[in-house]
């Protein structure tokens, strides 16, 4: 029997390109939207319809794309998809995917660079100026690189600064932003001459070379292991959502010093929360770079949640647990409600809202994570159990004590509208 690697993917209401279906604290694919299927050809289009039953509660338009083989642990291509189905039923196959993908190329072939060997890896710009103008807003289509440690992709806006380097230094080994490793080895072989991008075929060089060296790259003499001067400094002041309101608050680089604690008020006066800016910032070894700005956020977020760890024993079923963690969450989200902005309040309240952060593959912010949290569950029990499961759950949830009633009816609000719960 044949096997088959399956991604269920949702596309935005507010229009956009089709996106995974992410857990909102782990970035991984939510359970049932990714994995293997062992059916003939002839079954897919069954199978493809059960796995889009699971997630009809959304209201967002959901296609399954299958890849022939186990690639559970491989990066996915577009142009080697076997087949897509769409929950209306239609079925497009790999001969159709590589025409609409030949079509969408020739619409944008004005702009793209004449004779280059690797078209229409560039794109419809040439990437003369900056893509989001070129493209109107979406990101270009030429290919960037991929961690091959952590299979994060590099920002296209990075990309031309990165060929400017190898230019100039021959090779070059970077550090990857989110999972920090020296994971990136370039050379002048991986440039196209014509349109000064990276050759399609960078990611499966780079992957051959990480595996080669049997993982991280060695930092270059003279340089710190643990961030080999590479790691970007901030021309200026940086934003971070207050943990706690969701205030933007602006943080000057000019009052941190290395290996200390800096804290800084939340500027909305009724929120008043005093923010720590860990020293974790910097990097671990030299302490005098600081870590990229995504990890900087993150590490700041987490020095400043203003929820309670939930509490938890080891005897408890699994159950239990997440009856407890819902509960903490739902206390939280009722305790910080009064700090957030009229807009702010709208939108946690705004179920549609919820679910389209769920849907997306950004991080829900600080401030409307719990709430999301929440909704996330209701959808993942009513999948796997319906009513049933919800219910006891939140039966569960009542049954910690007279002190999780509010918590309870708050749980009851965000569930709302899955399956036939009514909130």
């Amino acid at each position: 029997m044949p096997i088959y690697t399956y991604l269920l993917q949702v596309h935005p209401k507010g229009g956009g390109n089709w996106a995974n279906l992410l857990e909102p604290r782990t970035g991984t694919p939510m359970d049932g939207t990714f994995g293997t299927v062992d059916v003939p050809e002839s079954g897919l289009s069954d199978a493809a319809t059960k796995k889009m039953a699971r997630f009809s509660d959304t209201g967002l338009k959901r296609r399954v794309a299958f890849w022939e083989g186990r690639r559970v642990n491989e990066r996915l291509y577009s142009n080697e998809v076997f087949c897509l189905i769409y929950d209306d039923g239609s079925i497009v196959d790999a001969d159709a995917v590589a025409r609409d993908s030949s079509d969408a190329s020739s619409r944008n072939s004005g702009n793209v660079r004449p004779r280059c060997p690797h078209a229409p890896h560039d794109g419809s710009c040439g990437h003369e100026g900056h893509c989001a103008f070129a493209h109107r807003g979406r990101d270009c289509e030429a290919i960037r690189p991929v961690c091959p440690s952590c299979f994060d992709e590099v920002f296209p806006t990075r990309v031309p600064e990165i060929v400017g380097q190898i230019r100039r230094e021959g090779e070059l080994v970077l550090r990857c932003s989110s999972c920090e490793q020296l994971s990136f080895q370039f050379d002048a072989a991986l440039i196209c001459d014509l349109c000064q991008w990276l050759a399609p075929d960078v990611n499966e060089e780079l992957e051959d070379r990480f595996a080669a060296n049997g993982g991280e790259f060695s930092p270059q003499p003279g340089s710190c292991p643990g961030c080999s001067h590479q790691l970007p400094q901030l021309a200026g002041p940086f934003t971070l959502g207050c943990p706690k309101c969701g205030q933007s608050v602006i943080l000057s680089l000019e009052s941190f010093r290395p290996g200390t604690t800096t804290t800084t008020m939340c500027p909305n006066r009724e929120c008043g929360l005093y923010i720590k800016i860990p020293p974790s910032i910097w990097c671990l070894v030299c302490g005098q770079n600081l870590r990229p700005l995504n990890i900087v956020r993150k590490l700041t977020l987490e020095a400043n949640d203003p929820r309670p760890p939930a509490r938890s024993n080891v005897r408890e079923d699994e159950s239990t647990r997440l009856a407890r963690r819902l509960a903490e969450a739902a206390e939280a989200g009722l305790r910080n409600f009064r700090y957030l902005s009229r807009e702010q309040q709208g939108l946690f309240l705004d179920k549609t809202y919820l679910d389209s952060l769920i849907s997306s593959a950004d991080q829900a912010d600080a401030w409307i994570r719990d709430a999301v949290e929440i909704r996330t569950a209701g959808h993942q029990l009513n999948r796997e159990g319906g009513m049933h499961a919800m219910q006891e759950v939140h039966q569960q949830v009542m049954e910690l004590g007279l002190n999780y009633r509010n918590a309870a009816r708050e749980i009851e609000r965000c569930w709302d509208g899955i399956g036939h719960w009514l909130g």
